[in-house]
């Protein structure tokens, strides 16, 4: 049953990819046609960014799109929430589907099975870090997140938290499109690179502090 509506999901998806034509959007093209729904843009954006993983659409195009059509605070809120439904219809897919097997097979290693069950003990902690440190790609941490013991409510949270940073910084940026020459610009650049080479900062401060 859970499986089948999951199914239906993917399938409307598809269908929307088909109807609006994904692979000629661009951030200005995804404003235009989310302003041209009135006060249904922000539903329709939210859908597009929920089934965006299934679609293999590029995360920063709509989340720029989201900065010129509602501005910095209102884009990130959206983004959230639809990158959050996005990561969960992807977890859930992967718990789904392929969970079951995944366990059979570490079954077979102690030494994964252990690896895997401290991963779950502290799976919000875990969540947290891969979603907040850009090198860790986000649709494939979606899917390999729903095939492990991770908890699905700590994995709601930390990626809703780790979202945000990330959010905020590419909707200022997006927001800036408008006037390239605007320090509102500078502004949603710094930000990216903050958030980008912060936690990189972090981790090579403590591994150098434990050297």
């Amino acid at each position: 049953m859970k499986a089948g509506f999951l199914l239906v999901l993917v399938f409307l998806g598809l269908l929307f990819a088909h109807v609006v034509g994904v692979s000629r959007l661009t951030p200005e093209s995804i404003r235009n046609l989310i302003v041209s729904f009135g006060w249904w843009g922000p539903i329709i954006y939210i859908f597009m960014y929920s089934i965006r993983p299934l679609l293999l659409f590029p995360a920063i195009i709509l989340t720029l799109a989201g900065g010129l059509a509602f501005g910095p605070w209102w884009g990130t809120f959206y983004v959230v929430v639809g990158g959050v439904m996005g990561a969960s219809l992807c977890f859930l897919l992967a718990r789904l589907l392929g969970r079951e097997k995944m366990q059979k097979y570490l079954s077979k290693f102690s030494h994964l099975q252990m690896f895997e069950d401290k991963m779950a003990a502290s799976g919000f902690r875990t969540m947290l870090f891969m979603r907040i440190v850009p090198i860790f790609p986000y649709d494939p941490v979606s899917y390999l997140a729903g095939l492990s013991k991770i908890c699905f409510r700590d994995y709601v949270l930390a990626t809703t938290l780790g979202m945000i940073p990330g959010a905020f910084a590419y909707n200022v940026l997006g927001y800036s499109l408008l006037d390239i020459f605007s320090t509102t610009f500078l502004f949603g650049i710094v930000l990216v690179a903050f958030v980008f080479l912060t936690p990189l900062a972090y981790h090579l401060f403590n591994k150098n502090r434990r050297i």
